[in-house]
């Protein structure tokens, strides 16, 4: 299943100044901004799918009934007690740009968020007074969702209709397939894997779990192909963490490890009542480690760089509670961050497939 074509896909020309815009979540840059963050959040009905007349009045109760809980967890993060998102993605942006630049396709680039600071609308204007002709959009998600892709790319679109009229504008859906992507969680998860074999660690006391963030089943049900391009997504990375570790010997090795001859995918983040995505990533920490698991390595597959989710989720919490459980060594793999094999494998395909009629990104 692939993403409904809902965006502006026009030809780029490739003798134009092109304004990328790396898109997202967003995240709060203080505790001050914790609670706006979280209304903007809840108030979206794309993320909690309830009636839209009481998306206004529930996200804000739910955003003050959060927020002091969820600051704690910023605080705890030790990044001054916000998100490293977006100075992260800007320096990505910077990197995409001066990449597109050297491939003949001039480029300025800044970040533009869904629920907090940068908006689009600061992004779009800025670019436009740095020389921007058209525009290329980037979600950075890897995976589609109207939840995600779909919500972020609609606000982002809306204010280049505004603010730049007229104007070319190319909005890339998913790259969920993209080499260098698959080729970087690979290369983070083999190397734990690598060396617990090199090491000599059993491997049924062992265990890989690929994690992704969680969606409502509703949203899958009628037809969100989320679920689907996680799946190969995690496919496509095991392919090559298995290639990998046949290349160093470790064939039968992995043959014996949990998440080793077939993948594992469990899924976090989950929020309120509804029924969302599973497993989840706990009650399957706590199977493997009620099956005698005592090194844990989790591989997220759904962030381009480190936040709340990573950071705190999965280092802080889950470590904790497999600890508890009797895990003696749990390995998080890395997000993409400034990976340069992703960086450059996605601006080779962004230098080419936008500048071309009938252009898609896979």
């Amino acid at each position: 299943m692939t993403a409904p074509r809902r965006f502006r896909q026009d030809h780029l020309d490739p003798a134009r100044t092109t304004g990328l815009i790396l898109c997202g979540m967003g995240g709060p840059d203080g505790p001050d901004a914790v609670e706006p963050f979280l209304r903007n959040l809840f108030q979206d009905p794309q993320i909690i799918p309830i009636p839209r007349p009481l998306s206004p009045l529930l996200g804000r109760l739910i955003a003050w009934r959060r927020a002091p809980a969820v600051r704690r967890r910023y605080l705890e993060m030790a990044h001054g007690g916000g998100s490293p998102q977006v100075p992260t993605t800007r320096a990505q942006g910077e990197r995409l740009a001066a990449l597109l630049d050297e491939a003949g396709r001039p480029t300025v680039a800044l970040p533009a968020m869904r629920y907090w600071r940068p908006y689009p609308d600061e992004a779009v204007r800025d670019l436009r007074e740095r020389g921007a002709e058209q525009f290329l959009v980037l979600p950075m998600y890897p995976q589609y969702s109207d939840a995600t892709n779909g919500s972020t790319l609609s606000f982002v679109q809306r204010s280049l209709d505004r603010l730049a009229p007229g104007a070319a504008v190319h909005v890339v859906e998913a790259w969920h397939l993209l080499d260098g992507f698959v080729a970087t969680l690979a290369a983070n998860a083999g190397r734990g894997l690598r060396r617990w074999a090199d090491e000599g660690a059993d491997p049924q006391q062992c265990a890989l779990i690929y994690v992704a963030h969680s969606l409502p089943e509703s949203f899958i049900k009628r037809g969100d192909p989320y679920l689907s391009q996680t799946r190969a997504t995690v496919s496509a990375v095991h392919e090559r963490v298995r290639a990998s570790l046949d290349a160093a010997g470790h064939a039968a090795w992995l043959s014996r490890l949990p998440g080793g001859s077939a993948p594992l995918l469990a899924f976090q983040s989950k929020v309120g009542p509804i029924k969302w995505l599973g497993p989840e990533i706990t009650a399957e920490t706590r199977r493997l480690a009620g099956a005698g698991c005592r090194r844990l390595l989790v591989q997220p597959v759904s962030f381009t760089c480190e936040h709340i989710e990573t950071l705190h989720e999965l280092d802080l919490e889950l470590r904790r509670e497999a600890e508890g459980l009797g895990v003696r060594e749990f390995d998080r793999g890395a997000a993409l961050n400034l990976d340069e094999t992703w960086l450059a494998s996605l601006a080779a395909r962004l230098a080419g497939d936008p500048f071309r009629a009938e252009a898609t990104l896979d």
